[in-house]
């Protein structure tokens, strides 16, 4: 009750999390286990207002009786949220698929789900990385092409 009083007198507010339920086990057998949700992130309004898109996710315990938590904060970028495009003209690339292959051998430690997860985003940072020096800022481009057009239009 202490800890509950604590937060609500610091105007704290629990972030949620997302996989594991339970962050803590007393490690005992099957019969006398005991497992809570005793780890977690809390925040004030002004760090919600600073980074309304945090996640909390409960990762698998490795040699420990508390999971261990892994905050992420995503800040906003000023010009809008970026999302990734796969462009079927990068599968004509030689390279391409030995570069997917390097990036996708790479080791990552945790639950199969948390693995996959890194995979994919370290895909997705790789393969925009690789487009454009392969290929330039192809968006950026048609951006250009689109102003021409308008202009173009005008006249």
């Amino acid at each position: 009750m202490d800890f509950l009083c604590m937060i609500e007198d610091c105007g704290l507010v629990d972030l949620g999390f997302y996989g594991l339920r339970y962050t803590w086990s007393n490690g005992r057998g099957q019969c006398s286990i005991v497992w809570k949700r005793m780890d977690r992130g809390l925040a004030n309004d002004q760090w919600l207002a600073a980074f309304s898109a945090t996640n909390v996710s409960n990762l698998d315990s490795t040699g420990s009786d508390h999971t261990p938590l892994l905050l992420e904060i995503r800040v906003r970028q000023e010009n809008g949220t970026k999302y990734f495009r796969f462009l079927n003209l990068w599968v004509d690339t030689s390279n391409f698929k030995p570069f997917v292959k390097e990036i996708w051998d790479k080791q990552v430690n945790g639950s199969a789900m948390w693995i996959f997860h890194q995979k994919l985003k370290a895909l997705s940072t790789g393969l925009s990385q690789w487009s454009r020096q392969q290929y330039g800022d192809i968006f950026q481009k048609a951006k250009e092409y689109e102003e021409k057009l308008k202009a173009a239009e005008i006249v």
